[in-house]
């Protein structure tokens, strides 16, 4: 066989690929329509409106001639339908933004303004602040008072009828003042004695002034003419420490060595009524009732001894305290006797029965060094800490703190009003206290202020008041600041009346009544 008769020539091949055949005829018909279809709608979308602001006429004429040609006039008219649309779209679409904007800017100028309004308001609430921070505050009590010398005062006492106070010095000097909120004038300066002035106190009516100096002597003074009346010049054998007036005409005085002696300005000759020597270190403090029948004394021994000056004997004593007893006073109506230690405890003893304490108290953090009773069951303690205290007894529990030196407390006294006490310290300053507060009913003292678990409720409360500033203290509490932001407290309704009650009582059995019925 030859290779021409098996394969076709090259001749031959473009013929037969020419020929049209029945499947490409097939095909065209089917493709061609759709095809057409497909590009017209392919073509519709591409169509995008021309602005004649940015191309020239010629370009925009040759265009528009080149669309027309080639779009018939269905498709023209769905283009015209179509480019409404858009143009309605993107007009929508533009308004839609700029009510936004609007929207946004109007919230914005809002904004701004509460801002503004809110800073206004904060630059206003400031300045008032600062206008009444420079405005004179008024003062609830006199100013501090210090000694010519700037020397520590040793004691204090204040006219039991005038606003005048007397304050003694390490140096021996003893100055009188007229105290006042607005200021303390100085009216006389004694220089009685050599050494320093121990203990100083005004008689009851205040006509004259007791003095007592290391130097062992006792000084008395008029107050009217300031002229020395008595002078005992060797009173005790050693330095004296402690005195009291105990009536008109009675008064003790005790010595380093625990000597007392009563004395009565009326005799002439300068010896004691009576003498006693039960205690072995020095007499710290003396107090008497009413009557006047018996002295109790507190010694550095750490005893409480009671001497009855008319049948000129002791009346009784106290076992030794491991401490020493540095203070005394009477409460609950000069019925018990309370006594501050330099542990920080304080013990109370019934009238009259003085062997051994009925009650304790001993939560002082320091040494106890002076109290004041200041009413039945509230009394004032000064400690080693700077501390001035106030203690409520019968239940016992801490009050707050009245006040504060930088050095340990060593006197207080209250003035003739009750409204004042006065504190010394090693610093040399008298300082005044206002507790007036402790006569309005409206102040809560004996809350706690803030709520504490059941478990250490007791150990709570004591940390608590021992920090407490009441309102003579300068300083504040913390929580202070806060106090504006409490919730007020809902009152209570008020209870129903028997009209009330009954016709409750009444609706309450109707209603049963109509729930039985529908039952």
């Amino acid at each position: 066989m030859s290779l021409s008769n098996s394969f076709p020539t090259a001749e031959r091949m473009p013929e037969e690929q020419n020929e049209p055949s029945s499947t490409d005829e097939d095909e065209e018909s089917l493709f061609l329509p759709q095809a057409k279809e497909v590009f017209a709608q392919r073509r519709k979308p591409v169509v995008i409106p021309r602005f004649p602001e940015n191309f020239p006429d010629e370009e925009i004429n040759s265009d528009e001639e080149d669309v027309d040609d080639s779009l018939t006039d269905e498709e023209d008219e769905l283009s015209n339908e179509e480019t409404s649309e858009i143009a309605k779209a993107t007009t929508d679409s533009s308004e839609e933004e700029q009510e936004d904007e609007e929207e946004i800017q109007n919230q914005g100028e809002s904004i701004e303004q509460l801002a503004a309004g809110r800073e206004e308001k904060e630059d206003d609430d400031i300045i008032v602040a600062i206008c009444n921070a420079a405005k004179p505050q008024e003062k609830t009590k006199p100013p501090d008072l210090r000694t010519s010398l700037n020397c520590m005062v040793t004691d204090i006492s204040f006219h039991p009828n005038e606003e005048l106070i007397a304050m003694s010095d390490i140096e021996g000097e003893i100055t009188c003042y007229k105290y006042g909120n607005e200021e303390n004038e100085l009216l006389h300066t004694l220089n009685h004695h050599k050494k320093s002035c121990r203990a100083l106190t005004f008689n009851h009516d205040g006509a004259l002034l007791f003095s007592a100096s290391k130097d062992k002597s006792v000084v008395i003074t008029d107050t009217e003419t300031m002229k020395v009346t008595q002078s005992f010049c060797k009173a005790h054998s050693s330095p004296i420490y402690s005195l009291l007036c105990m009536d008109a005409n009675i008064w003790a005085s005790g010595d380093d060595d625990g000597v007392v002696k009563v004395w009565d300005k009326r005799r002439s000759v300068q010896k004691p009524v009576a003498e006693f020597k039960e205690m072995d270190e020095f007499v710290s403090s003396m107090i008497t009732d009413s009557g006047s029948r018996l002295l109790v004394c507190t010694s550095g021994e750490g005893t409480l001894t009671a001497f009855n000056t008319r049948r000129k004997k002791m009346e009784g004593q106290s076992e030794v305290y491991p401490s020493e007893m540095n203070c005394a006073g009477l409460i609950r109506q000069e019925t018990k006797v309370i006594a501050g230690l330099g542990n920080g405890n304080m013990y109370i003893f019934d009238w009259k029965a003085f062997g051994y304490h009925s009650d304790a108290f001993g939560d002082h953090p320091s040494a106890i060094n002076c109290m004041l009773p200041i009413m039945d069951n509230i009394v004032i303690t000064g400690c080693d800490d700077g501390k001035i205290r106030a203690i409520s007894l019968f239940p016992h529990r801490f009050l707050g703190v009245v006040g504060h030196h930088k050095f340990p407390i060593e006197r207080l006294d209250i003035s003739t009003c009750g409204h004042y006490i006065a504190s010394t310290s090693h610093d040399g300053r008298v300082r005044f206290w206002n507790i007036s507060y402790f006569e309005n009913p409206d102040l809560k003292l004996m809350e706690s202020t803030t709520k504490k678990s059941v478990r250490n409720k007791k150990r709570s409360l004591r940390k608590e008041k021992l920090g407490f500033q009441l309102p003579s203290s300068k300083r504040r509490n913390k929580g202070d600041f806060f106090a504006g932001f409490a919730e007020p407290e809902l009152e209570p309704e008020p209870e129903a009346g028997p009209a009330e009650e009954a016709e409750n009582e009444s609706e309450s059995e109707s209603d049963i009544e109509s729930s039985s019925d529908s039952d």
